[in-house]
């Protein structure tokens, strides 16, 4: 029997990173070029996010804004590097300390629980067609909040472009998704993916067998948005340039030039027009079915083997319980047995 394998990043996908993927681009080149972010001032700091020391922009109130749509609570950052995780460590010798550093908290029960703000009646007709997209075609459901307190809400703002969108990354404590006025649904879904603790696609650290990035051609400030995540966890053995999260071929330009080719030089059409297949794959690894109604969640899971080294999202009995393997530590899931 065999160890469930979940690999991560979505990509921690880059379905990239993480957890387990706004980007500001629109639907042509023009606006692509000549994309800005109404609200921030662009000056950018250095912080720990992941492991990986990034910049992001502290946009007040505890929040700092990455890969300029990706929302971060400060408890998300550090000053310092991470402590060092042995991935062969049993879930009881997890240090508590070491097990919420940077933690990213994924949606329970694979539900996005929403409220809705203000939104114009073409964002709420998009919306309802985001969530479809993802809902017939992945384990993720959404539910409009009646009690829970986790939640995010979802408004037209002001603080990004027409056509653009930010959103919190994982489940986070005020969590929210912005959108522009004329958001499209494509748009929507990106956004959605980094709620569902989703990084861009062209971060993945195995991007360059791909990809040609071409810095001469990005948007000053911007640079940081194509920096490779290298402790991205892979969900998907390949690279997705047709991916939800995955930057157009002209994203963040500052000259009408291409700021990401394919290694023939030749520019890409595909990426961020709909959830691909490998997007599908890649978030069903990160939001499984755990169990089934009623049965033993521990179900076709293996023990524990030490020595053995374990990936973000493996999943393994211990001591009677099931636990799931995350960037920092393991996860205690719930007591095997019927339930």
């Amino acid at each position: 029997m065999k160890f469930q394998k979940k690999s991560n990043v979505l990509k921690t996908v880059a379905l990239g990173s993480v957890l387990f993927f706004a980007s500001c681009q629109k639907d042509n080149i023009d606006e692509n070029t000549d994309h800005t972010a109404t609200s921030t001032n662009e000056k950018t700091i250095e912080k720990y996010f992941q492991g990986n020391l990034v910049d992001v922009e502290d946009i007040g109130n505890g929040e700092f804004l990455y890969n300029s749509d990706i929302i971060l609570s400060a408890n998300m950052l550090s000053d310092t590097p991470p402590p060092v995780f042995d991935p062969k460590s049993p879930p009881s010798e997890i240090s508590p300390k070491l097990a919420l550093w940077n933690s990213v908290k994924k949606w329970p029960n694979n539900t996005v629980v929403y409220t809705l703000g203000s939104l114009n009646s073409t964002l709420r007709t998009n919306l309802t067609a985001a969530f479809k997209r993802w809902s017939d075609k992945t384990n993720i459901k959404f539910k409009e909040r009646t009690n829970e307190s986790d939640y995010v809400n979802i408004y037209e703002s002001t603080d990004v472009c027409s056509g653009c969108g930010r959103a919190s990354f994982g489940v986070q404590k005020n969590g929210r998704v912005q959108l522009g006025r004329t958001a499209s649904i494509s748009l929507i879904v990106h956004e959605l993916g980094h709620t569902l603790g989703f990084v861009h696609e062209q971060t993945r650290s195995d991007r360059d067998d791909y990809v040609i990035i071409k810095w001469e051609n990005i948007q000053n400030g911007k640079d940081g948005n194509f920096r490779k995540d290298q402790n991205a966890q892979l969900l998907t053995k390949e690279f997705d340039i047709k991916s939800i999260m995955m930057y157009y071929s002209y994203g963040f330009s500052k000259n009408r030039k291409p700021t990401i080719t394919l290694l023939n030089g030749q520019t890409y059409t595909g990426a961020q027009e709909t959830i691909s297949a490998l997007d599908i794959e890649g978030t069903n690894k990160a939001y499984p079915t755990i169990g089934n109604p009623g049965g033993d969640i521990c179900k076709d899971v293996s023990p524990y083997v030490y020595g053995q080294s374990y990936n973000i999202g493996d999943q393994v009995t211990y001591n009677d319980y099931l636990y799931t393997r995350e960037n920092t530590g393991w996860k205690k899931e719930g007591k095997c047995g019927n339930n």
